[in-house]
């Protein structure tokens, strides 16, 4: 594969075989100016958590989280009315078999999702932590 996990991280990396293959691309066309322009970012303000720039496409149904993240299976999350008013509990969104209500797992809720407690906590990487 391209990209795998190398350990018990969820950081993805490229596997030696990959690095070679890159590496050798490189080296055959370095001539080329392209390498040498400055990427612009795609989102300017990087301080946004994706729980708060997908909140409008969470509400208006635009966006299903179980069948974005789970796009090989037949999965929908089980709540039709997905709000961000409410207070996550569990920072887990709860996908169903597609048009039906039978359970099938679940995914995580968008790092920076309210949850706990009169919101002093959030969904970071699925566990519900405090921040300040």
């Amino acid at each position: 594969y391209l990209t795998s996990l190398l350990d018990d991280t969820t950081v993805f990396r490229l596997s030696s075989c990959a690095k070679n293959g890159v590496l050798r691309f490189f080296l055959k066309h370095q001539d080329y100016n392209c390498w040498n322009d400055t990427p612009k970012p795609i989102i300017t303000n990087n301080w946004t958590l994706p729980a708060q720039y997908l909140k409008e496409y969470l509400t208006d149904g635009s966006v299903d989280l179980c069948k974005d993240q789970l796009f090989y299976l037949d999965l929908e999350t089980c709540s039709k009315t997905y709000t961000t008013d409410k207070t996550s509990l569990s920072c887990k969104v709860h996908c169903c078999d597609e048009g039906t209500t039978v359970r099938s797992g679940y995914v995580v809720e968008p790092d920076g999702r309210y949850c706990g407690f009169l919101r002093k906590k959030m969904c970071i990487h699925g566990e519900c932590v405090p921040f300040f």
